[in-house]
């Protein structure tokens, strides 16, 4: 049987050494915008649907809720996450409430989840009990 060569077939058994082409180096992909790592993402998730989370009225800053009325400001990481779950309209502004932050009480907006924040919740829910 005849072996016919194809334009850009290697030949297993040739008899020259010829290195075949390599690739263009590929580019990295770019960061899904969440900022963090994942499970802190539904940590943050969960922490929103519970009512945990809130920003400051007179600045925006983010803070967690005790539950007892106090408020504390939240870690950098956390922050970048709800900033950025707000961005991408996962989360908005909810309920006014005053709370403790110190001794000095202040306006507080807590943040609540979208139609598709709740939805990607689920989705995450969904993905954690499979492990």
């Amino acid at each position: 049987m005849a072996r016919r060569q194809i334009s850009g077939q290697l030949d297993l058994f040739a008899a020259s050494a010829d290195k075949p082409e390599t690739a263009p180096p590929m580019e990295r992909g770019r960061p899904s915008g969440f900022g963090g790592t994942p499970d802190l993402v539904v940590e943050v998730l969960d922490d929103i649907h519970d009512g945990r989370i809130g920003r400051l009225d007179s600045n925006d800053r983010v803070v967690r809720l005790d539950g007892d009325g106090h408020c504390r400001h939240a870690e950098d990481d956390v922050t970048a996450v709800v900033e950025s779950l707000v961005d991408q309209r996962y989360a908005a502004d909810g309920e006014f409430t005053t709370q403790l932050h110190g001794a000095i009480r202040k306006n507080v907006n807590t943040v609540k989840l979208t139609n598709s924040g709740h939805k990607i919740r689920t989705r995450w829910f969904h993905l954690r009990g499979l492990r």
